[in-house]
């Protein structure tokens, strides 16, 4: 067969599957992962601002060093599974249940009547770095 009349038939093929592709789910699904990938970023972002503040102490306790660390980390490992708890769990390597106890101990579950979800968590966190 002519390789200009293949070209032309693939070509066509390709534009009438990206005519018939669902692009506004296509679309949703990259806007949560680009929305996901950045408050994920912003995280770290206010992790690394909270290590420079405590850069500045003098006196270091271990125990309180140990609970900020576990505390940013389960937020991060949260904000970057949408508040999916066992995901998380599995992102850190850790039971579910001892994450569930990390969180309750460190005050930082999710409540039931707040409908904003972990994606937004991410303005707490700016929030605690500016105080």
């Amino acid at each position: 067969m002519n390789p200009m009349l293949l070209y032309r038939k693939r070509q066509s093929a390709i534009r009438e599957f990206d005519r018939n592709a669902n692009t506004p789910a296509v679309m949703n699904n990259k806007l949560e992962a680009l929305r996901v990938l950045a408050n994920s970023i912003l995280s770290e972002v206010a992790s690394l601002e909270q290590d420079r503040d405590v850069m500045v102490k003098n006196d270091i306790d271990l125990s309180d060093e140990v609970q900020r660390f576990e505390t940013n980390i389960i937020k991060c490992a949260l904000v970057r599974t949408g508040g999916r708890q066992r995901q998380a769990a599995r992102l850190l390597h850790i039971k579910p249940t001892t994450l569930h106890a990390k969180m309750k101990r460190y005050g930082i579950l999710q409540s039931d009547s707040d409908e904003s979800g972990w994606g937004n968590y991410t303005d707490d966190l700016r929030l605690e770095t500016a105080n």
